[in-house]
């Protein structure tokens, strides 16, 4: 590998991080995920159950790859912060991609 993405002193082969919104059904999902080659998958903490379901979204990801839990959805900084802590705490993983969606007004352009 001639540059490999390093991060927080794990290897990565693949730079593609895929998310897992957006799917018609957990099988396309589970199928895009394993056609993509991609070793890090994306989920917003607030659309998957963490109350230990015969085959967690995160038990079925984490097998075959890096899960990383999200904070989309939330639309505060202070959201945000207290959804990675209870993500950090449910999952015991310190790897959480922080995500605000503010407000859109100010965001988006006057076209």
């Amino acid at each position: 590998m001639a540059d490999p993405l390093v991060i927080a002193g794990r290897t990565f082969t693949a730079r593609l991080f895929l998310g897992t919104a957006g799917y018609p059904n957990r099988q396309v999902m589970l199928d895009a995920v394993a056609a993509s080659g991609t070793e890090m998958v994306t989920a917003s903490i607030r659309r998957i159950s963490l109350a230990g379901e015969d085959e967690s979204l995160v038990d079925l990801i984490g097998e075959k790859t890096h899960f990383l839990p999200n904070t989309a959805g939330c639309q505060t900084a202070k959201d945000a912060v207290l959804t990675a802590e209870l993500a950090r705490e449910a999952l015991d993983t310190n790897w959480i991609k922080l995500e605000v969606i503010g407000d859109r007004e100010l965001l988006y352009p006057d076209v």
